[in-house]
């Protein structure tokens, strides 16, 4: 898409107060002091997915955090950079907190088809169990290793599923692995999801090498790469005193980030922030009518530029029906998700002698091997008590109450008709028992319902709380065809139109650190 400068004293409407919409306005803010902002938001409050609501106990006055979107950012990641430094700048430092790379939280775990919890990988004895216990070699995958090196590159798209049965000859390795990472992150399909968006070093390397084998025996190590130009240009124009280089080096050694008060403490302080400018202004409880992009009015009023950052499908209702970009819009898939908080203050949810981030659920090759649709569960309690500050000394009291994460659906529902809640409150009571072998006859249990207060009177020793939501179209699915769809989605865009998109929706990627650099790329094009 095609982004040209704004006229001075411009109008720019923003679609979503989520993490992408106000980054992209703090950004463009910052560059141009002269532009007038709306972030129009259909909820209350900002932070779209990301919700961290506290349990209030009132009798102790405790509040317990909650989770129930993104909780941790992976990776050194330029997205990752831009938003510690916003935090510094803040003077909010201090809620930064990392896991160490060598702590029990970075253990990772892996269902069998058995439905024991097998450690991924981390040392040669943890490797030989997870070799013993997790099926992920058959006699095609061995056979098809042997004749990787000789099978002809493909520059066609094609699922993550096609490539891996294309080049070894085999699905065991993407129904019993590589199907649990996909669910972790995109709770998709590896027979939808395309390899060319989702997984492109995989076709680079076949590209380069013309066989994945031959790339990972030809490869060098790689040498420690610099800032990249994007963060350079940030120093400059926006922290000339950041030192990103040296906070890029210093997170190598921690592969986690999470922030003390959670996630939704940065999007609520930035709009904040934001709020603070008289060029800017925050509509909640905002309704988006009607759009046109290429006139540039939303809801009647004439905007310079319109950034959105909302659902496809909830766009496309907005745009006038005869617009080319609505059949597009509405082409993209989107998964559903039910989310469970389960809370006790007993020692007993984790897993003994298993410490770590949690499990993922692989597809397995049949789907009556996990009927109940689930996907993963995270160990929040291990999390939280084995960070450290980032820039203090902090770290944690620890705490013998224990809380999980668990996440349902996904992909599966798009092909089921969803259960009721009632229904998937009582498959998380099931994988508590057999999976995590927790013995619930033990507990007294206190459901709290999606929608009501997220409060107690008390909680005592042997209660057990349960909190759900649903996420419904939560995750954008890049299925093949998914890059043919954003060529010509920008290709439109390129006429005369006054309209962009940020957030997971043809950026640069899922996870928050790419919205996030999505928006501050495109601010630099709109300066």
């Amino acid at each position: 898409m095609t982004l040209t400068q704004l006229p001075k004293n411009a109008k720019v409407a923003v679609l979503g107060a989520g993490i992408s919409g106000l980054t992209f306005t703090y950004f463009l803010s910052k560059l141009r002091p002269d532009i007038r902002f709306t972030i129009f938001e259909k909820q209350n409050r900002p932070g779209g997915w990301m919700s961290s609501p506290s349990l209030k106990i009132r009798n102790t006055n405790e509040s317990i955090l909650l989770e129930k979107g993104p909780r941790t950012l992976r990776g050194v990641k330029d997205g990752t950079l831009l938003m510690i430094d916003i935090f510094r700048k803040l003077g909010l430092e201090s809620q930064v907190e990392v896991l160490s790379d060598k702590c029990d939280a970075n253990k990772k775990y892996i269902l069998d088809s058995s439905g024991e919890i097998i450690q991924v990988p981390d040392s040669v004895s943890t490797g030989l169990n997870f070799v013993k216990n997790v099926s992920f070699v058959d006699g095609k995958f061995v056979l098809g290793v042997l004749k990787e090196p000789f099978v002809k590159p493909n520059a066609a798209d094609e699922t993550i599923e096609q490539f891996f049965k294309r080049r070894f000859g085999s699905t065991v390795l993407t129904d019993n692995v590589a199907s649990a990472v996909i669910h972790g992150i995109y709770a998709g399909d590896v027979g939808k999801l395309s390899v060319k968006t989702v997984l492109p070093f995989l076709k680079d390397f076949e590209s380069q090498a013309g066989s994945i084998i031959k790339y990972m025996l030809k490869s060098k190590p790689e040498k420690p790469k610099g800032l990249s130009e994007e963060m350079q240009t940030y120093e400059k124009l926006f922290s000339p005193s950041a030192q990103l280089l040296q906070l890029q080096q210093k997170l190598k050694h921690y592969p986690m980030i999470k922030f003390h008060d959670g996630m939704e403490i940065f999007p609520k302080s930035l709009a904040d922030y934001l709020q603070e400018n008289k060029n800017i202004k925050i509509e909640y409880n905002s309704t988006i009518n009607d759009i046109n992009p290429v006139s540039g009015t939303v809801n009647g009023e004439n905007f310079n530029h319109i950034r959105s950052t909302i659902n496809a499908h909830a766009l496309a209702k907005a745009l006038p029906q005869q617009e080319p970009l609505v059949p597009l819009l509405n082409s993209i898939q989107y998964v559903s998700i039910f989310l469970t908080n389960v809370y006790t203050k007993t020692s007993s949810l984790i897993p003994k002698g298993k410490p770590g981030f949690g499990f993922l659920v692989p597809r397995y090759s049949s789907v009556s091997q996990n009927p109940d649709a689930l996907l993963g569960t995270i160990y929040d309690s291990d999390v939280e008590n084995n960070v450290e500050g980032l820039f203090n000394s902090f770290k944690p009291v620890p705490s013998e109450n224990n809380k999980i994460t668990m996440m349902i659906g996904g992909h599966y529902y798009t092909n089921w008709t969803p259960p009721s809640n009632s229904v998937n409150v009582s498959i998380v009571k099931k994988v508590l028992e057999s999976k995590l072998k927790v013995d619930l006859s033990k507990f007294n249990i206190r459901l709290i319902k999606e929608n009501e207060p997220l409060e107690l009177d008390d909680l005592k020793d042997d209660d057990l709380v349960i909190s759900y939501n649903y996420h419904e179209n939560c995750i954008p699915q890049y299925n093949v065809g998914y890059e043919e769809t954003k060529a010509k989605v920008n290709n439109l865009l390129e006429k005369d139109y006054k309209l962009s998109f940020g957030g997971t929706v043809f950026g640069e990627g899922l996870g928050v650190p790419d919205c996030v650099i999505n928006s501050f790329k495109d601010t630099l094009k709109l300066q």
